[in-house]
């Protein structure tokens, strides 16, 4: 299946049967969503790998969502937090002769406006890292004939105490994985002549 086909034939899925997904397949695909590009070649991603039954029933009733308990596979998507500081980042600025808002490095006095604007950005750069590598994973998984549904909404203090995330470690969404049971596509797409304009 080629790329396109895959983009097309993606979707949602809810449904799993008990058909193993084997951990040679998980690692295809977690090589493959890691293909994606990142910021700054970063890969500021982690994937925490979930198939115990018992972890599996407990986020199906974190999320009210029992598909994550039907799936064989779970994968929460992690970032970690950028520690690079301003002063360091407005120097990265100035070796690669950009501007800041128009302005020459140097010119830029940095204050809690600034600070705002680049811990914003920071965070853009983060869940596009994540963002990129789940959309890899997801069309690679359709290749396989494999099923896939993106969560973002999720207990995140409850998720980072169960699985005793790291300081600084960001979870943003989770991944359901495995055959499906049936396909019962529900896909309600806006016309693209909605969301285009031409500058």
């Amino acid at each position: 299946m080629d790329v396109i086909e895959s983009i097309r034939q993606r979707y949602s899925c809810r449904n799993y049967s008990d058909k193993t997904v084997s951990k040679e397949q998980i690692m295809e695909l977690l090589a493959l969503a890691n293909l994606a590009p990142s910021a700054g070649n970063g890969q500021n991603r982690q994937f925490l790998v979930i198939t115990d039954e018992d972890d599996r029933k407990w986020l199906g009733k974190m999320n009210n969502q029992l598909h994550m308990a039907e799936a064989p596979v779970d994968i929460l998507v992690t970032t970690k937090l950028n520690t690079e500081t301003v002063e360091e980042y407005f120097g990265y600025l100035k070796g690669w002769e950009m501007t800041h808002n128009g302005q020459n490095p140097d010119e830029v006095k940095i204050d809690e406006k600034v600070k705002d604007e680049i811990r914003e950005m920071k965070y853009k750069w983060m869940i596009s890292d994540v963002a990129a590598a789940v959309e890899n994973l997801m069309l690679a998984a359709t290749s396989m004939g494999l099923g896939t549904c993106w969560i973002g909404v999720m207990d995140f203090e409850g998720v980072r105490k169960k699985f005793k995330l790291r300081d600084g470690v960001v979870p943003v969404c989770w991944v359901t994985l495995g055959y499906p049971k049936d396909k019962t596509e529900s896909k309600h797409l806006k016309p693209i002549e909605e969301l285009v304009r031409w500058g």
